[in-house]
């Protein structure tokens, strides 16, 4: 308060004509290197509204610090240190992208020192954090560790990483490591509610691992570590977040569909989902919809046309979409509790979730892929505007409430504006123009233009692969050494190998079936260091020409 005050002070002694030049000549110069491209002047109006939303939520003081929202949801009801006046590593990468999207890739390479600044010693970032880098919430989310690797790679693809190199190849290195050794499961997933596997951080997390190899910021050893790793986890994507022949499916046409999440140490067709805000309910995982497989075209891991893709997209299209007088708007999932109750009074830890702007946005970007036409979703996120031009963080989408100012398509309670959502508009609107997402990355997107395999199997714990085909390899991993005790077809020629470093921090042992002779099988168990000693499990890996079961990720 002091400092505050001592500038307020010093700028009321300084006057009101020179504080108002600075002011104005300070917004030209940053103008000029702002570049627009929208499909009609309405649109390119808030494309540039929204920049300047950006620019204006970036702290004065920590340059690159942009925060996710000046407000607080539902403040008046409740009072909030926090609200969104913080940094999430998620919500700051995404308005980088839009800066390089519309030309300002000066403050795209401050977001990405920022993040330098404030990465953690094991790689990863905070939940959250103030613009100072102090902790808020400590939570970690596997897609925070893995997007500024993105913005890096980005940097790099269009030539604007510069002498800022070095540090970024230390920051990437060190949470790609983060991200190798974690996931692919997330202890949260992006809507800060769930643990387990989801299609958004997936999507992001195989990227990143690509994007670090490919745009060279590790060494050998790491760079082919983390190549193997992806195209393994890309592999075994539909093992983990896809299901067939649910309900669901019988009851609108589907074969199958992409969910939500999937809780650790289940598949998709089986276990339960918690809803956070919906007081300890729970639905059951392959009920549970949401748009975060789009992120799996986005990013180039999918086809728009694959069916599995197609299928989830006519669901949530007939399951979250909401239409209303100012547009077309999403529910983030089925079920959601996230937003104010059903007579219009605040959210208090639980509710109903409304529809979400920056949702129309990601519907939109699929449209383009898909050979829509995205001017739905724009001019949607445009009717949903305050009569500022705010995106809010979500519309009211039932009767309207007159008493408390809630009408269909318009601002409730929550977020306005909020960053994220802008980001999102703006990158829409160029990306209707330039017919690609700016997100997109080339050497990601060519990698899996076409059906990838991978040649190894990286088998852990948590995701132990159950099958493989024949011709791939099984690296058995852990993060500390082991001895394997291992055999074939019901344990002949048992043998014993020790492991070894192998990449990130991690230790294994690599298995050739053919070399070893395996014709069905693979059986092993693992002796640890003491006191953990034996784990007292044996574990198989069949070997089949075609995956008995799509649930082990042979698709």
């Amino acid at each position: 308060p002091e400092g505050a005050r001592t500038l307020a002070q010093s700028s009321l002694a300084s006057g009101y004509l020179v504080a108002r030049d600075r002011f104005i000549s300070g917004w030209r110069r940053w103008g000029s290197n702002l570049h627009v491209t929208a499909p009609t002047p309405r649109l390119a109006r808030e494309v540039c509204r929204s920049a300047m939303v950006l620019k204006i939520h970036g702290d004065r003081t920590f340059r690159g610090a942009v925060v996710a929202s000046l407000s607080t949801p539902w403040g008046s009801s409740h009072d909030d240190p926090g609200g969104y006046h913080l940094v999430w590593s998620r919500d700051a990468v995404e308005a980088g992208f839009a800066f390089l999207a519309c030309g300002q890739h000066r403050e795209a390479r401050a977001m990405l020192a920022y993040l330098i600044a404030t990465q953690q010693p094991d790689g990863h970032w905070l939940q959250n954090n103030f613009s100072d880098g102090r902790p808020y919430w400590t939570g970690v989310q596997l897609d925070e560790a893995a997007l500024p690797v993105l913005l890096a790679a980005k940097l790099d693809e269009v030539g604007e990483l510069g002498e800022m190199r070095p540090v970024a190849t230390r920051m990437v290195r060190a949470a790609l490591a983060f991200v190798a050794r974690t996931g692919p499961f997330s202890p949260q997933d992006r809507w800060e509610e769930n643990a387990g596997a989801s299609p958004f951080t997936l999507a992001v997390a195989i990227a990143s691992l690509v994007a670090g190899a490919a745009h060279e910021f590790l060494e050998d050893t790491d760079r082919d570590y983390a190549v193997s790793l992806a195209d393994d986890w890309n592999t075994r994507i539909e093992s983990w977040v896809y299901t067939e022949g649910t309900d669901l499916d019988h009851e609108h046409g589907t074969r199958g569909h992409y969910v939500r999440i999937t809780p650790p140490c289940e598949t998709a067709d089986r276990g339960r989902v918690v809803l956070k805000n919906r007081s300890g309910e729970s639905v059951a995982t392959s009920n549970l919809l949401g748009l975060e497989f789009l992120y799996l075209v986005r990013l180039g891991l999918r086809d728009s046309n694959d069916r599995r893709i197609r299928d989830t997209i006519k669901l949530v299209d007939e399951l979250l979409r909401v239409e209303t007088p100012t547009g077309i708007f999403y529910h983030r999932y089925n079920e959601d509790g996230y937003g104010e109750h059903a007579d219009g009074s605040p959210f208090d830890g639980s509710g109903i979730g409304r529809a979400w702007p920056l949702l129309s946005g990601e519907r939109g970007h699929y449209a383009i892929d898909a050979g829509e036409d995205p001017l739905p979703y724009l001019e949607s996120m445009l009717g949903a505007t305050s009569a500022g031009g705010m995106i809010p963080e979500q519309v009211w989408d039932t009767s309207p409430i007159p008493e408390r100012h809630l009408a269909p398509g318009r601002p409730t309670g929550s977020a306005m504006p909020l960053v994220w959502a802008h980001a999102e508009f703006l990158k829409l609107a160029l990306a209707a123009k330039r017919g690609a997402p700016i997100e997109r990355l080339s050497a990601v997107a060519e990698r899996y233009r076409s059906a990838k395999y991978a040649a190894i199997a990286h088998w852990r714990d948590d995701t132990p692969c159950l099958h493989v085909t024949p011709g791939t390899q099984i690296s058995i991993e852990a993060g500390e050494p082991f001895a394997l005790h291992y055999g074939h077809d019901r344990w002949q020629d048992v043998a014993d190998l020790q492991s070894t470093p192998i990449a990130f921090g991690l230790h294994g042992v690599r298995i050739d079936p053919k070399r070893v002779g395996a014709r069905d099988s693979v059986e092993f168990t693992r002796r640890f260091l003491e006191p953990r000693g034996w784990e007292r499990k044996n574990w198989q890996v069949t070997i089949a020409p075609v995956a008995s079961n799509k649930k082990e990720g042979r698709t």
